[in-house]
């Protein structure tokens, strides 16, 4: 009976034990504040961030701090440990000075909230594209445990350049041809980095044959391209009348600060066009007062294209008039053919020897293309000709005519004289 009320005793023990456990109030760990650089970006907007370029000044850098306790985190600060080739400076009383830190405040951060902090900072011209790793302080506070806490971590920093490439290239018009001007070649750029290309300028370097239509055509402003984006740009170009047709690479770059940075290289074509060759002029020296002087041009295709609706044309001052083209039609690849002009020299033009520019026109193609060519032949002007002689033939020819006449009158005379005479000696004697 002893034994059976100890046992029941004992159970009640275990159950009234059990029952005050459950009852415990569980004890509440303390809340504990943990903030940590969350993101970085180069700019303002993380939703459309740029790149940061050698050679970029004054450009905002962000930091993004996400406090991720249970607690708000007070006084929080951010020192960003500045090396090359990025740079801190700023203005005191007039003079730029280095600093190697920049401390900010984000003040009081509440749990699972988060502070931007920018840094307006410069990029070294000289820099290398890549990765950079800086040191960033981070100090705080826990609200309950008023403890300092401070950790530092890196941040990576990306230099990037090279987001640009070449999409397409295009001329206007579509052939290019030596001695041809103002060709309009339109380059799309495309921007395939994950940034937005802030202040984009590009620079076709023109090497002969291609040389710059205007002062200025050969650099271009952008401004800001964003990701994924493509834009045409329009260079105006002049190809030299020496080029040899064939396939040219031309580089195309960005400009940045006093840097050149290649983009790629633009694909420029030039074609074959017709080339013409003066193989005789007849006369080549004619004389100041002379008029209706036929003289003929022998030419020569020498090139490979066929010229088609040819006309040449002198270039002359007012000293020289006449027929001065003359229309020769097709002129296949090493054929020629004569032009004809007929011209009349001013009586007082100087004697020398003039340089005389005779000029083709022509088309290609099946007359796509409207294409010309100046080239220069060499006229004399010599005395003798018809200035010189002319008017002594004349004034032989007036003496002749005055001679005959006063000759026929004197004759004349003479002749009444002896008839007269001798109608006096017929007369009978008076009687």
């Amino acid at each position: 009976m002893k034994a059976r009320t100890g046992v029941l005793i004992f159970l009640v023990f275990l159950v009234v034990l059990g029952s005050s456990r459950q009852q415990l109030p569980s004890a509440r760990a303390i809340g504990v504040a943990d903030v940590i650089e969350q993101t970085i970006y180069w700019g303002t907007d993380v939703n459309n961030p740029i790149t940061a370029h050698p050679g970029d000044t004054n450009i905002v850098l962000s930091i993004v701090l996400a406090n991720i306790g249970d607690d708000i985190a007070r006084n929080v600060t951010a020192t960003m440990f500045f090396h090359p080739p990025v740079d801190y400076s700023y203005v005191s009383n007039g003079v730029i000075t280095s600093a190697s830190s920049w401390t900010k405040l984000a003040g009081d951060m509440n749990a699972a909230s988060t502070f931007t902090l920018t840094y307006t900072v410069s990029v070294e011209p000289n820099a290398i594209p890549g990765v950079y790793h800086y040191a960033l302080q981070i100090a705080f506070k826990s609200a309950r445990e008023l403890q300092q806490i401070t950790k530092t971590v890196l941040v990576d920093v990306p230099i990037t350049q090279g987001e640009l490439h070449i999409q397409s290239t295009v001329t206007d018009p579509l052939k290019m041809f030596p001695d041809s001007y103002d060709n309009t070649v339109t380059v799309t750029i495309a921007n395939s980095g994950n940034g937005l290309a802030k202040d984009v300028q590009v620079y076709l370097e023109l090497k002969p044959p291609f040389e710059v239509a205007s002062s200025g055509s050969d650099q271009i402003f952008l401004g800001n391209l964003p990701a994924g984006q493509a834009t045409p740009v329009n260079f105006h170009v002049d190809v030299m009348p020496n080029a040899t047709f064939g396939q040219y690479e031309v580089p195309l770059s960005e400009v940045v600060g006093n840097q050149h940075i290649p983009i790629g290289q633009v694909p420029l074509y030039v074609s074959e066009k017709a080339r013409f060759k003066v193989l005789n002029i007849n006369p080549e020296t004619l004389h100041p007062g002379d008029s209706g002087v036929v003289v003929t041009v022998q030419v020569e295709n020498m090139g490979t294209a066929l010229a088609q609706s040819v006309r040449a044309q002198l270039l002359v001052g007012n000293d020289i008039t006449g027929t001065l083209s003359d229309f020769l039609s097709d002129i296949p690849p090493g054929q020629n053919k004569t032009a004809i002009f007929t011209l009349t020299i001013d009586t007082n033009m100087p004697i020398g020897s003039y340089s005389i520019g005779l000029r083709f026109d022509w088309t290609q193609d099946n007359n796509q293309y409207a294409l010309n060519h100046t080239d220069l032949i060499t006229l004399n002007m010599q005395g003798g000709g018809y200035t010189t002689y002319a008017p002594l033939a004349v004034g032989a020819v007036a003496v002749v005519f005055v001679g005959y006449f006063v000759t026929k009158k004197v004759l004349a005379k003479r002749a009444a004289s002896k008839a007269a005479t001798a109608a006096q000696t017929s007369k009978p004697p008076p009687k």
